[in-house]
């Protein structure tokens, strides 16, 4: 509010001060000769046209600035609807029972507990592909949810215009799907892609999407 008062009485003092710095040098009155009266339009001419241009850009600048971060609020407000699909379809995936009482989420659990970076190409590529065969889901839900963290950690971090989002939403999903899980499927999306591109299949491994896993550190 005191900004706003400040930048208010300073656009004032910018279109007053010519206007009486002139009565205050030449007077003011009602001139009989024209030549008087087009010198004062040539000296407000001359004072305010560059005075109105600065302040035009400003008034411009001000907007594209407030457009940028309403379209990076919407971009973000956009990933985080595709988000909580995302997790919500996943969960519901995890919950299945693969045999009696045994769900997804734990067989998965079980598969993957002690899988490093090193291990993972030993995995049996039968039973992954099986696995995706059976809970395609789970890849494509997955590879979803980690695109749209990343596309709001690069939202997040526009200069000057740095945010928490990533990091609330990121742990968010770590709350709603717990730890153990998001590590999980981080390895199961990465060996599943592993053995893919072992079978001829042209698919590209960015290793810091697997941040939950941390397989950039090879944990």
């Amino acid at each position: 509010m005191l900004r706003q008062k400040i930048i208010i009485l300073a656009v004032f003092f910018v279109l007053v001060a010519p206007v009486a710095a002139y009565i205050e040098q030449f007077g003011f009155g009602f001139w009989s000769e024209p030549s008087e009266w087009s010198e004062l339009g040539g000296y407000i001419g001359g004072i305010y046209t560059p005075i109105l241009t600065i302040l035009t850009l400003l008034i411009l600048s001000v907007q594209i600035y407030l457009q940028v971060i309403q379209h990076r609020q919407n971009l973000i407000v956009h990933q985080e609807k595709q988000l909580d699909d995302y997790i919500k379809e996943l969960n519901c995936e995890l919950d299945i029972e693969v045999q009696k009482g045994l769900t997804l989420r734990n067989y998965l659990n079980e598969i993957f507990r002690d899988v490093d970076l090193k291990s993972v190409n030993q995995l049996d590529p039968g039973v992954l592909f099986g696995i995706n065969e059976k809970h395609y889901k789970l890849f494509s839900m997955w590879c979803g949810a980690t695109g749209c963290l990343k596309a709001m950690k690069n939202y997040s971090t526009f200069k000057n215009l740095e945010s928490a989002h990533y990091l609330v939403q990121k742990n968010r999903v770590i709350a709603y799907l717990n730890p153990q899980v998001c590590r999980t499927l981080d390895k199961f999306n990465y060996a599943l892609t592993m053995h893919s591109r072992s079978k001829g299949v042209d698919v590209k491994i960015d290793i810091n999407l697997y941040e939950f896993w941390n397989a950039s550190a090879g944990k």
